[in-house]
């Protein structure tokens, strides 16, 4: 992209800065949007009070009948007393109530609250009921309704809902506490193995020199808390901001010896944040108290050029299709929607133009200030082909041009898109999406981060640095009535300057077809990843494999709902390699590069039975099973396998609290590739998680 374009998008988002705000909402279809009287219709239509005729529509060039306007204005005045006189009721049954139980009252009078809440926005409409009111005296009259009581009721929740206005706070406080123990033992002597390639069961012993030891639950266990405080404005028209404040101790953290080295933190994976994943990363160990600011933005609706224009700015989050921009999951055994949104954060802007159905979002801004009280550590740092890429696999070391060391890639400090949503009728909808990086470090042929200028290698020639990426690709999904077709394409170019140093074998491709019944669903699919895609996504992971490349092959599951409290869902993976031998630029040697053969075949295999016990526990059974064959000319084979089983439970304290439960058993056996935990050929051992959840 040249500077021109990366300037007028800036420019772009910068405009949503000074922009009016302007809402729209679901309406009557004969309704047009500019219409002056668009937001009042829709608000009486989402309340029941206008239902329009037969056939939807609501007919704004055919006169009312006084009649009809009388009957429309009394049915709001019941609706608004009903609730009122509802609301007084429970009033006097909570001063009535007892002090026996007081779960039940602490459950009512938070209902009341929503309640009350929800009426705090009524003083313009009693307003402008009062006055219709006495525009339609008459046939009020006429239909047998008392109107002097009318008015008095109305002057009444006039009154009432001056209070709640005058006693109303500025902002809304929720938020989510959760307490996370996880334990591992090992077993015959040996560390067990999670999903994201971490040894459980395990302690470092007195003059620790990088060999772990194998042990008990007792010994090897970690407790960490998080607390997040959601706050979020609450006034009803102009810009509104939200922002998350998380406090906890599921940041950082040192290796047994006191050092900061890579994985050695407990959710860091590879040594950077929770955002990313690798294999081979060391044990869990707490951090230290961090506070952070997740996210922090400002949102309104406005209008340029006569189009709708909805912006958010500030530090915000933003993804769109695991192939092209989305954030992993890394932590598979803590469950939390924020951490697992799928969202990239940043500091900078989301604006959205609409364009009829047509919605273009365009977003950017610095990823690189994201960081905690601890340490300081970015925590969730924004890296082009980092998970995956160029990590060992079982002994196969598959190097990406711009490096030849396991687990590197691109910090990136600055990106920018574009994100083009396109409806298809009622049957479909296509995204396009083009995402620019910037790094203002970059990554040398060795993999080392570097300045943006040539590094010098050993042999003096000069070595280009990988500082910049492009990411660019779609998504196609289509309804064929009961089949839903879900298919896409995407590519990657790493660039030195403006110096594309990836040009083939760069891109991937997806088709799947799924169907769904309230009995049973299937979906059938083909992927191939080639050696050298590098997008910051999330696809998926094989095993301890995270963001596989340079594999091919077709894919499938299919859930079955056995009976009103019991499903099972299976799925398959049967992969070889894409036969890639691709050549590094010349100012990294020239050096040939050789991939995963096709007679290099995988297969992974997942299995769960869930259990729905009562309304308050359910249980689950699983297994993930993943078998490589690797021949080898002239050597020993590799045809390492990963085997876990799963127990889980989980409870349901209230609406608002859950505890959950996970005993998992790991059996890996590398067979001829090396063991990262030590001697030996397996890794067999258990884990155990609990967490408690409770959002107020």
């Amino acid at each position: 992209m040249n500077k021109t374009l990366k300037l007028a998008l800036g420019a772009v988002l910068a405009v949503g800065i000074v922009m009016p705000a302007f809402a729209q909402t679901d309406n009557f279809p004969d309704v047009p949007d500019n219409h002056w009287a668009y937001e009042a219709l829709a608000r009486l239509k989402k309340d029941g009070l206008l239902v329009g005729y037969p056939d939807g529509l609501f007919r704004g060039n055919r006169p009312a009948s006084r009649y009809e306007l009388a009957v429309a204005i009394h049915a709001t005045y019941v609706h608004l007393k009903s609730i009122t006189d509802g609301l007084q009721a429970e009033i006097d049954q909570l001063k009535n109530a007892g002090t026996v139980d007081l779960q039940p009252l602490k459950d009512a009078i938070a209902q009341l609250q929503d309640e009350v809440n929800n009426m705090k926005g009524w003083g313009s409409d009693i307003d402008n009921l009062k006055k219709l009111a006495d525009q339609f005296q008459k046939e009020l009259a006429s239909l047998g309704v008392d109107v002097e009581g009318l008015k008095r009721d109305l002057a009444d929740l006039a009154k009432r809902v001056g209070v709640l206005e005058a006693h109303r706070l500025p902002i809304d406080i929720h938020g989510e506490a959760d307490m996370f123990l996880i334990a591992g033992a090992s077993s015959s002597h040996r560390p067990g193995i999670t999903v994201d390639g971490r040894p459980v069961g395990v302690i470092a012993p007195p003059g620790y020199g990088g060999a772990l030891a194998p042990a008990g639950m007792d010994r090897d266990s970690t407790i960490y808390h998080e607390l997040d405080l959601a706050i979020k404005s609450n006034n009803d028209t102009g810009p509104k901001w939200h922002g998350d404040l998380v406090i906890g101790n599921m940041l950082g953290g040192t290796e047994p010896g006191g050092g900061t080295g890579p994985g050695m933190g407990q959710f860091r994976n590879a040594g950077a944040g929770f955002s990313q994943s690798a294999s081979n990363a060391g044990p869990f160990s707490t951090g230290t108290e961090s506070v952070y600011v997740q996210d922090l933005a400002v949102d309104f609706d406005t209008s340029i050029v006569g189009q709708g224009l909805a912006a958010e700015l500030g530090r915000t989050g933003y993804s769109i299709d695991p192939y092209i921009f989305q954030r992993p999951d890394t932590n598979p055994y803590f469950q939390n929607d924020r951490w697992s949104n799928g969202k990239w954060y940043f500091d900078g802007g989301i604006l959205g133009f609409h364009f009829g159905g047509v919605r273009l979002d365009a977003f950017g801004g610095k990823a690189d200030d994201l960081t905690s009280t601890a340490s300081p550590l970015t925590y969730q740092p924004m890296v082009v082909g980092k998970v995956g890429h160029g990590q060992s696999i079982f002994g196969l070391t598959q190097n990406n041009p711009y490096s030849g060391v396991p687990g590197s890639g691109i910090p990136v400090n600055e990106d920018l898109g574009l994100n083009l949503k396109i409806p298809l009728g009622q049957n479909g909808k296509l995204d396009l999406a083009y995402v620019w990086f910037e790094s203002n470090t970059g990554i040398s042929a060795t993999g080392m981060q570097t300045g943006p200028a040539p590094a010098p290698n050993p042999s003096g020639a000069s070595t280009s640095v990988a500082n910049r990426a492009d990411v660019y690709g779609g998504d196609l999904k289509w309804n064929f009535g009961s089949l839903v077709f879900d298919g896409g394409y995407s590519a990657s170019e790493l660039k030195s300057g403006n110096s594309n140093l990836t040009n083939k074998d760069n891109y991937a491709w997806h088709a799947q077809l799924a169907y769904d019944s309230q009995k049973w669903g299937a979906q059938v699919g083909y992927r191939s990843i080639q050696a050298q895609f590098a997008a910051p996504g999330d696809w998926g992971r094989i095993g301890t494999w995270w963001n596989p490349t340079d594999i091919q092959g077709p894919e499938a599951n299919l859930h079955l709902n056995l009976s009103s409290t019991v499903k099972l869902t299976v799925a398959g993976e049967w992969d070889e390699g894409t036969g890639t031998t691709f050549n590094l630029p010349k100012s990294y040697g020239g050096a040939a590069n050789t991939g995963l053969s096709h007679s290099d075949t995988l297969q992974h295999y997942t299995a769960e039975l869930g259990f729905r016990l009562n309304d308050a526990w359910n249980a689950t059974l699983g297994t993930e099973l993943v078998y490589f064959k690797i021949p080898q000319t002239g050597g020993t084979n590799l045809n390492p396998t990963e085997q876990w089983y799963n127990l889980g439970l989980g409870y349901s304290l209230s609406d608002q609290a859950r505890l959950s439960f996970l005993y998992q058993y790991s059996n890996a056996d590398f067979k001829g590739s090396a063991n990262p935990f030590g001697a030996g050929s397996k890794a067999t051992g258990s884990l155990l998680t609990t967490q408690l959840t409770v959002k107020f």
